[in-house]
């Protein structure tokens, strides 16, 4: 019977693990939650600061006093206007009427308050 010998070249020894100099950083669920909700607080936050422009127009404002007029059942923007008109031009009021409603069409509602020239 022939012996076989093994001797190791190298010698493993343990190693201690260093310290990191960087720990990690664990948050709790509460931690989490402040973490998202202020993320999303200053998101909301820029949002409204850009979303927030000027809703004026280069439209220079109508002169001349206004009145509110609620629309009736069956009125028309023609009858309306004619009220006012007064004798002058029926179509310049109706101009006038819409837009000072910023009305792309003539259609009324019965109900609908008017921003009509004072007479």
């Amino acid at each position: 019977m022939s012996a076989t010998f093994a001797t190791p070249t190298s010698v493993r020894r343990p190693t201690a693990r260093r310290a990191s100099t960087h720990p990690a950083v664990r948050l709790t669920r509460r931690g989490q939650i402040v973490l998202v909700s202020f993320a999303l607080l200053l998101m909301l936050g820029v949002g409204v600061a850009l979303g927030t422009g000027s809703a004026a127009t280069d439209d220079p404002a109508p002169s001349g006093a206004t009145e509110t007029v609620r629309v009736a059942a069956g009125d028309t923007l023609w009858e309306i206007a004619a009220e006012r008109a007064g004798g002058s031009d029926v179509q310049g009021v109706i101009d006038e009427i819409r837009s000072l409603n910023a009305m792309s069409t003539g259609s009324l509602q019965a109900g609908q308050l008017l921003l009509v020239p004072a007479s």
